[in-house]
């Protein structure tokens, strides 16, 4: 399969290089926000093509910088019974109750069968906390980052990538002809790109 720079090039009829606007490196960008853009749009039955497990432990019990993921799609924990060990669904409670489901006395109290996440200071936490054998698994979206001589997205929906290719077509044409005189010439190109970028983006999402 081609490259994404080539089949920008190929949709917008323009040579991209290290040095002219766009430069390989803004394609990089301009592929990556629009993957990203992409993600932000998807329903939940799409957005488990773009997740990834993280495995919270003894030795990493929480999950940090929350911020920077995408959508928390599911979080289990280990209920510990050896061979037959269960991973439980971890309910969502709201970070006020971060001391209740703490609390053995308190209604809220999470427990191996019960167990519970929370987001509190940029920070997913589990409780009970993760142990060594009992670990936690964290089921979140991930934001690819797409260089310019890729030809494939991982953790991205096959039907998708064509989109991401229009969105970083249409931002290449914007930087290249944003200091044109005539940028008048080259609008009904980049809206006629837009309006199919909107039509395939809404036959994701409906």
């Amino acid at each position: 399969m081609a490259t994404f720079e080539a089949q920008v090039e190929s949709l917008a009829s323009i040579a991209i290089d290290g040095s002219s606007t766009p430069t390989q490196a803004q394609l990089t960008q301009f592929l990556t926000d629009g993957a990203k853009e992409i993600i932000n749009t998807l329903p939940k039955s799409l957005l488990e093509d773009c997740a990834d497990i993280a495995t919270l432990n003894n030795s990493t019990t929480t999950l940090t910088n929350i911020n920077q993921k995408g959508v928390v799609l599911a979080v289990l924990r280990a209920e510990g019974n050896g061979a037959n060990d269960i991973e439980q669904p971890c309910r969502y409670v709201p970070n006020y109750k971060r001391g209740k489901i703490q609390d053995s006395n308190d209604m809220d109290f999470a427990t191996d069968t019960d167990p519970a996440y929370l987001i509190y200071d940029n920070t997913l936490e589990v409780y009970p906390v993760p142990t060594a054998t009992k670990t936690a698994k964290v089921l979140h979206v991930i934001f690819p980052t797409v260089a310019f001589g890729d030809s494939a997205i991982s953790n991205f929906p096959i039907e998708a990538e064509y989109l991401v290719v229009l969105y970083a077509t249409i931002k290449s044409l914007e930087a290249l002809y944003s200091g044109e005189e005539d940028i008048e010439l080259y609008i009904p190109i980049i809206n006629q790109l837009k309006e199919d970028y909107k039509a395939g983006l809404s036959q994701l999402v409906r």
